[in-house]
């Protein structure tokens, strides 16, 4: 296989990577005046209405009538609705560092259903990889925690998180052989998960949200536009690729936050930083010199 055609799912799930991570940063302006809840609405909103906006140049009559139109409708119940669910959940319990570094596991589920249920395999390379990308992600989120708040989130909603967000890399990568449209795909999911997200609100607070802060509304529609951007990159490379290549590399975004963070002074760079991005870039490039054997 030309390398050129190796990479090229490579080259999809970093600039899916890229996307999330910047989409890290307008989300976390937009929930400083928005609730996180409705934050979630809108950005799902945004994303579905960017996926409707754009439809005339992807959508196809047969997709609607295939098995794979309904295993994305199956998962958007479970990513992206479950997974922020249980995403929110974590960092209301436990704290943002303590959902990020469990969430980074994300890859090891991946993998591990990926090679169950669709007969792929994993090299020595691929696998030292994801492992030190997933400590590279790991590094960059740790901080200071007791050990009880950790288990407990591990156990509990973060683990979660990283479950379905692992389960959806290897269901989207079957949906995607019975309908190879990686934006109808998307389209599906963000359309149950924006409906999803509406009923979990309401029946979590008897009633819709109301005088919503103008200020985090921007910040939020503009994360659905990028989350869609995302999504896009991410079912291309599962398109073209396999998922055990794939999930670490998208696994990669909290890098591209922290880029951006430090490029407009959010961070500072410390050796934990500087340890956790070099983790991250040499299990990127072990991956990409595995490919391009």
């Amino acid at each position: 296989m030309p390398a050129g055609s190796a990479l090229l799912p490579v080259a999809l799930a970093l600039a899916a990577a890229c996307l999330f991570g910047v989409a890290a940063i307008t989300s976390r302006k937009g929930t400083a005046h928005v609730n996180p809840q409705v934050g979630v609405i809108i950005s799902l909103g945004a994303s579905m209405g960017t996926f409707a906006l754009t439809s005339p140049l992807w959508m196809r009559a047969g997709d609607w009538f295939t098995l794979g139109f309904w295993v994305f409708v199956i998962n958007g119940f479970f990513h992206p609705l479950l997974s922020m669910y249980c995403w929110m959940e974590s960092i209301q319990r436990a704290g943002a560092t303590v959902a990020s570094t469990f969430t980074a596991t994300a890859p090891l589920f991946a993998a591990f259903t990926a090679i169950l249920f669709l007969d792929e395999s994993i090299t020595v390379l691929i696998a030292a990889g994801t492992l030190a990308t997933i400590a590279g992600i790991i590094t960059l989120s740790w901080g200071p925690m007791g050990i009880t708040t950790l288990m407990r989130a591990a156990l509990l909603f973060a683990t979660g998180a990283a479950l379905v967000r692992g389960l959806n890399h290897t269901v989207g990568r079957y949906g995607l052989s019975l309908m190879p449209n990686p934006m109808m795909a998307g389209f599906i999911s963000s359309v149950v998960a924006f409906a999803g997200s509406i009923v979990m609100y309401r029946a979590r607070n008897g009633a819709f949200p109301a005088n919503v802060p103008r200020a985090g509304v921007p910040f939020m529609v503009l994360t659905g536009m990028l989350t869609c951007g995302g999504i896009t990159g991410m079912y291309s490379a599962l398109e073209v690729g396999t998922v055990v290549v794939v999930s670490p590399l998208i696994a990669t975004y909290p890098l591209f936050t922290l880029v951006i963070a430090l490029a407009i002074g959010m961070e500072k760079l410390t050796r934990r930083l500087v340890a956790g991005v070099s983790l991250v870039v040499g299990g990127v490039i072990a991956i990409c010199i595995e490919r391009a054997l």
